[in-house]
């Protein structure tokens, strides 16, 4: 990608974007990881469900994401990531609340409200840094995503310590973390 793009890098801002995708990774790997043991080892489900709910909440994220371009183009990039983080949350805590059907249909909310940021993440990352636009893009899939799996050991040690639930309803309420972070970003300068 040529370094003669136009544009002003803004370190500080992509810094910025960088947390606020590792949150969302954090919230969206809690969930891929202890969902399955939540279901199994907590409420003693069938674990033939197991498989089910991963491709519900992932798929659900997948289609999210799809989606997610032409709304982001509507708001703006800014916006959007702001407000979905917000609107992800009470997705995440009705999936710990309810059951059956009600509960596949939260989690898939959930991943779709959630993961939906993911692409609209990378965009602003290039706009964060358009000098640079492949290492933003880097950043925001690589590191941004790896550094939230670190999150997921915090988790499992609450996990181990205070029961599935306490892990799983942090994983549900960190994007309100991601909502306040969100709050900060600016509009990327274009000189």
């Amino acid at each position: 990608i040529s370094t003669s793009a136009r544009g002003v890098n803004m370190p500080a801002a992509m810094a910025l974007l960088i947390f606020l995708v590792a949150i969302r990774s954090w919230a969206t790997l809690g969930f891929t990881t202890f969902v399955p043991f939540y279901y199994v080892d907590y409420l003693k489900a069938d674990p033939r469900l197991v498989g089910a709910l991963l491709f519900v909440f992932l798929g659900a994220g997948a289609l999210g994401t799809v989606v997610a371009g032409p709304i982001a183009d509507r708001w703006g990039a800014r916006t959007f990531v702001q407000w979905v983080f917000l609107a992800a949350v009470p997705f995440g805590l009705l999936f710990l609340r309810t059951g059956g059907a009600l509960a596949f249909v939260m989690l898939a909310l959930f991943g779709a409200v959630l993961t939906s940021s993911f692409s609209v993440s990378v965009v602003l990352g290039q706009a964060y840094l358009p000098r640079n636009a492949g290492m933003a893009s880097g950043l925001i899939v690589g590191f941004a995503i790896g550094a939230g799996g670190l999150g997921v050991t915090a988790l499992g040690w609450v996990a181990d310590r205070y029961g599935l639930p306490v892990a799983l309803t942090i994983s549900a309420l960190m994007p309100l973390a991601g909502f306040a972070t969100a709050r900060f970003l600016p509009v990327p300068r274009d000189t």
